[in-house]
């Protein structure tokens, strides 16, 4: 964990563009706030649907890593750890939308039984819950395909993890929600005014993506999301890109 705190390590992931667009996707809701008069629960639901589409990313991430680290036989055998996750993730975001439907203002719904269909309707129910919510999720899905193409283009040099690491990587983010629904229900309750614990909320997990994003921007490939090295390039180094590196990573 200590790479977070070298300079070098945020130096690499800022010259991502992606790494700007995430912000950028993620800081969309103030505008909704504002314009609409978004409460938490929105930002919530919006948050909740937003783990179901990083779980379809991902079901199409595992099969890529698998791919490209093994080969066609590698994709079928990645095939059946993306079915093992569709399954396990799917009833995780299942058990936390009921949760989270229940505790939503005006949210009229019953949860329909787990599974495919009952997903799909309680994703329906998210995109009628608040004006502009489709908007906020279109622009979800346009950032992630983006992602995914960019990181496994077959002619890309990006360093990718195995396919285990990628079936884990969307767990730590829905921890990360609910630390900032908490920190934003205190500042709500310390600052006495719901529009900061809204903007906390938001500002909280735009934070959190952007770390994400930089520990995929400095991925080495087989290493673990929780202790990943940074790519130490020296100064005056080519990367393949054309890109001479004015500094040396391990200063």
């Amino acid at each position: 964990m200590i790479q977070y705190l070298k300079p070098s390590f945020w130096r690499y992931a800022l010259r991502d563009p992606l790494t700007w667009l995430a912000i950028a996707v993620d800081l969309t809701p103030i505008v909704f706030v504002f314009m609409f008069g978004w409460g938490a629960a929105a930002l919530v639901l919006l948050y909740w649907a937003e783990n179901i589409v990083i779980g379809v990313a991902t079901f199409a991430r595992i099969i890529l890593s698998g791919i490209k680290s093994w080969g066609l036989i590698g994709g079928l055998g990645a095939l059946f750890l993306a079915a093992f996750f569709t399954f396990h993730y799917g009833l995780f975001c299942y058990g936390h939308g009921v949760f989270v439907f229940e505790f939503a203002p005006g949210m009229d719904f019953s949860p329909p039984a787990p599974g495919p269909d009952g997903i799909t309707k309680m994703m329906q129910a998210v995109i009628v819950y608040a004006p502009g919510m489709a908007i906020a999720l279109g622009l979800i899905a346009l950032y992630q395909t983006l992602a995914i193409v960019i990181d496994y283009w077959p002619t890309t040099e990006r360093e990718t993890p195995l396919p285990i690491v990628e079936m884990f990587s969307p767990y730590g983010r829905i921890a990360v929600l609910h630390v900032a629904i908490f920190a934003g229900a205190f500042a709500m309750a310390v600052l006495g005014d719901p529009m900061i614990g809204v903007l906390a909320l938001i500002l909280l997990r735009a934070a959190f993506s952007l770390v994400g994003r930089s520990w995929r921007d400095n991925l080495e490939a087989n290493a673990s999301p929780f202790d990943t090295p940074i790519k130490k390039k020296a100064a005056g180094s080519d990367d393949g890109s054309g890109f001479s590196w004015p500094y040396d990573e391990d200063k």
